[in-house]
């Protein structure tokens, strides 16, 4: 059994349909379900990706290995994954990989800031709800830019802030949302990719396509609260509550896709 910290990855699991990243519906009248929607996102990525056979990526902040078990159902390429937490490298390494999938996938414990492969090792690489939790972006990014080879793309896909928020606004975003403050459409993840070497290629907004995910979410957060109790009730209905005002409320929260290559 993992930590409290490591259980975060069930809650989520059961709010977004056995993923652990938000979904994407193609308008108001898509009536997919959370799983269908959350795999599509999962596909989005991997089209940017452009992945060819027997190509080589990495997953950065693999999670459980939703993400690349979708990937290798459909495409002949080998991932290797990576995650901080051993919780979820166990349950990764542990789903079953049938002999006529079209790719396979190996997942390890390593934090992407400190990359422990050797230069030029991959011909891609993403990163979906990871790097905004990594206090070192530049690290991250550096050593993502160093591992691949000539050619290769990064996906990223992530929530961010588009604009300042003020005030009190400003003040509960610090406090309980400081990873968020990097937006793909602004300069600061600009500048970082730049200087490690990679090349922005596109940035596609997809907030109104996601929004549907947050109202789950938050109901996984107070459905967590209720089934815990003392300091791990009181930290999920926390999260509800501020999650009900920061996905709800602050129009700057932006979701987007940005695809950078390294020449």
């Amino acid at each position: 059994m993992g930590t409290f910290y490591d259980r975060h990855t069930d809650v989520y699991d059961r709010a977004l349909g056995g993923n652990i990243h938000v979904g994407y519906w193609d308008d108001a009248a898509d009536d997919s379900s959370m799983q269908v929607a959350t795999d599509r996102l999962t596909d989005l990525v991997a089209e940017r990706l452009t992945p060819a056979e027997d190509q080589h990526l990495l997953d950065v902040g693999c999670g459980h290995g939703s993400t690349a078990a979708r990937i290798i159902a459909h495409h002949a390429v080998q991932i290797t994954g990576i995650s901080v937490s051993d919780y979820q490298v166990d349950l990764a390494n542990s789903r079953p990989q049938p002999a006529d999938l079209p790719g396979r996938a190996t997942f390890r414990l390593a934090d992407a800031m400190e990359n422990p492969f050797a230069d030029e090792t991959f011909d891609g690489a993403y990163a979906i709800e990871s790097l905004m939790h990594m206090k070192d972006k530049a690290a991250a990014l550096g050593h993502i830019a160093r591992v691949l080879r000539p050619g290769g793309r990064l996906v990223i896909a992530e929530h961010g802030l588009e604009g300042e928020l003020n005030g009190p606004d400003a003040a509960r975003m610090a406090d309980a949302y400081a990873y968020f403050k990097f937006s793909l459409s602004d300069d600061r993840y600009g500048e970082l990719l730049r200087k490690a070497g990679l090349e922005v290629v596109d940035h596609t907004d997809i907030t109104e396509n996601v929004r549907r995910c947050y109202d789950s979410m938050i109901r996984g957060w107070r459905d967590a609260a209720r089934d815990s109790d003392g300091e791990v009730a009181r930290y999920w209905q926390t999260a509800a509550d501020l999650g009900e005002w920061f996905f709800c409320e602050v129009p700057q929260l932006r979701y987007g896709l940005l695809t950078a290559v390294r020449p």
